[in-house]
């Protein structure tokens, strides 16, 4: 009976340590999925990415003024002028 006693001890260490073993891979799993390879954007990150693309849209449209001013000048009357009937009305 000693032998089974013994055996039995072990069997509860072992299960034991299983039960540690799973509950500390069930730990990391959960960080693992709080954590994807790809950390979505914060909100500074794509507010930062907006303004990039706004500085390169408005430097586009200064090259694109510069080299043709006069069709320039008449697009942006002609647009002022639709602004003013809109808002006068």
């Amino acid at each position: 009976m000693a032998d089974k006693t013994a055996t039995t001890a072990e069997i509860a260490e072992l299960q034991a340590e299983v039960e540690r073993l799973t509950k500390a891979l069930e730990d990391a799993k959960a960080l693992l999925g709080e954590q994807p390879d790809e950390q979505p954007h914060t909100a500074r990150e794509t507010a930062e990415e907006i303004g990039e693309r706004v500085q390169e849209g408005l430097s586009d449209l200064h090259k694109q003024i510069g080299e043709n001013p006069v069709p320039s000048a008449l697009i942006a009357l002609g647009i002022g002028f639709l602004l003013g009937r809109v808002f006068t009305r």
